[in-house]
């Protein structure tokens, strides 16, 4: 597992080298939130699988396994993960259904700009040498930003609403509807991208 505070940032994975700066992590997940054409299909989705292979690995692709678990370890920043059996996914998969999503490099990226700058004085743009590892560490921790504010308002529940008065409520729903994320209907994905799509929501779901 590693460890952020006695491990440099890894440039590989079993032995095959990987593209690690932070915009290589932001152009997979891109790419494998695609849906429209092709990507929306039950062969889109395994094209976007190696897609994002042909991103991530430097030098030559992997076997499929290896290059499926080095695709998951570097979305999870080499955190272990603990397998999950098929109740749990059940579970998962009718919350997603009920819950917004919270996140979107594309819809986001303003606002996440602007929070880097703001809070660490870190330029995204010219950041180059930024490992993924880092820059999720740091996009962990972006509070007192437009960027957690918006994410705060979009993961607000009815129940929580309920709390606040007839005005304020009206103010949120309103701002609810004016941030959130457009989602594609009917997109299936598969079980590993789906890990994946819940990992960011975790990251940026923590207060």
């Amino acid at each position: 597992m590693f460890n952020v505070l006695i491990d440099r940032f890894p440039k590989e994975y079993e032995g095959y080298l990987i593209r690690w700066q932070f915009y290589n992590g932001i152009i997979i997940s891109d790419t494998l939130a695609q849906t429209s054409g092709i990507y929306g299909t039950e062969y889109g989705q395994i094209e976007k699988l190696y897609a994002a292979f042909e991103i991530l690995y430097g030098k030559g692709i992997p076997p499929f396994e290896t290059a499926l678990a080095g695709l998951n370890w570097f979305f999870d920043c080499g955190e272990e993960q603990k397998p999950e059996n098929e109740d749990e996914n059940k579970d998962k998969d009718k919350e997603k259904r009920k819950n917004p999503k919270l996140f979107s490099f594309e819809s986001d990226k303003n606002r996440l700009y602007s929070a880097f700058l703001v809070k660490y004085g870190i330029d995204l743009n010219t950041a180059d040498d930024m490992h993924w590892f880092k820059f999720i560490a740091l996009m962990n921790d972006l509070s007192d930003t437009a960027f957690r504010n918006v994410i705060d308002i979009r993961s607000k529940t009815d129940k929580e609403i309920k709390k606040y008065s007839k005005d304020v409520q009206a103010e949120i729903r309103k701002q609810k509807k004016i941030f959130a994320i457009e989602q594609a209907l009917d997109v299936k994905y598969t079980p590993e991208q789906n890990k994946m799509i819940d990992h960011f929501d975790q990251l940026v779901g923590k207060k």
